[in-house]
């Protein structure tokens, strides 16, 4: 384990001055400034859209963090040759991926701490400044715990985003592997609304048939039948992100319960760790 430590304190001072990291996060604190803007030409609460914009915004930049950063970083060993000097030492290939994971989620971590400083100043802004609320003290405005928890998990979220990059970055190159970790992420924020829409409608026939036809009618039991599978193998293989998206719950209630947060928190850790334990195997059979 020490070993893997070394790796990861070395891929710390190599990830955090990669300037790719600094740009994602200045363009994550403009859009959370920008949801000032946005919170004032809404029809709804400015507090609510501030909050939920901000957290929102930790999401979408954590992932593209994770993926911009978390794809090439085994490549950019292979590239440069150094992992030559690394395995031909008494290391591990799965300690060496260890290190790289630790040590990347280690910079993300802190700019997610970062990110989500800012996010707490909007928000506490937007509170102190807002008018005609049912509550007087501005303080209370906000469950701030709960906010504070809810950008934990995103942390988490991106964990299971960074053990993905680092799967797909261990079998294929770093453009593919980008590529497949953000259209995972994605498909993951949808992939439980979309099996629960498969797994409760059942098309009716009778009406289908009425409007349109029999052919169309075929076509349509056809493709549910198919699609209805597809979709609740997508679920289970790929990570169901929504668990750590409480971000609804937080700010327009209700309060999500301890059992949901670690819950969460339990998927978030057993997902990465499968997702690193396939990387490991995959990394060892590799070949340079």
């Amino acid at each position: 384990m020490g070993k893997a430590l070394h790796i990861a304190r070395n891929t710390f001072r190599e990830s955090i001055r990669d300037k790719i990291l600094y740009v994602i996060v200045f363009f994550a604190m403009v859009m959370m400034l920008a949801s000032l803007a946005i919170g004032w030409i809404s029809m709804g609460d400015q507090l609510q859209v501030v909050q939920d914009f901000s957290l929102a915004v930790l999401s979408f930049f954590g992932a593209l963090m994770a993926v911009f950063i978390g794809a090439g970083l085994i490549y950019k060993e292979i590239d440069k040759r150094t992992i030559y000097t690394i395995i031909s030492k008494p290391v591990q290939r799965w300690q060496f991926l260890l290190g790289k994971y630790l040590g990347l989620m280690l910079v993300l971590g802190l700019a997610m701490l970062g990110m989500l400083a800012a996010a707490f100043v909007f928000v506490a802004y937007v509170a102190w400044t807002a008018k005609n609320s049912p509550v007087a003290d501005w303080t209370a405005r906000v469950e701030w715990g709960w906010y504070a928890a809810a950008g934990l998990l995103l942390f988490f979220e991106t964990m299971v985003v960074v053990s993905l990059a680092m799967l797909f970055g261990s079998v294929t190159s770093p453009i593919l592997s980008a590529i497949f970790t953000f259209t995972t992420y994605l498909v993951g924020q949808v992939s439980a609304t979309v099996t629960y829409t498969f797994t409760t409608f059942v098309p009716a026939k009778e009406t289908v048939a009425h409007m349109t036809g029999e052919i169309l009618t075929d076509l349509t039991s056809r493709t549910y039948f198919l699609l209805k599978p597809v979709s609740i193998l997508i679920y289970y293989i790929l990570p169901d992100l929504q668990h750590f998206q409480l971000r609804n719950q937080v700010v327009l209630g209700p309060i999500p319960t301890l059992g949901q947060l670690f819950s969460a928190m339990a998927y978030g850790l057993g997902y990465s760790a499968a997702a690193l334990i396939l990387a490991m195997l995959f990394f060892d059979r590799k070949r340079f």
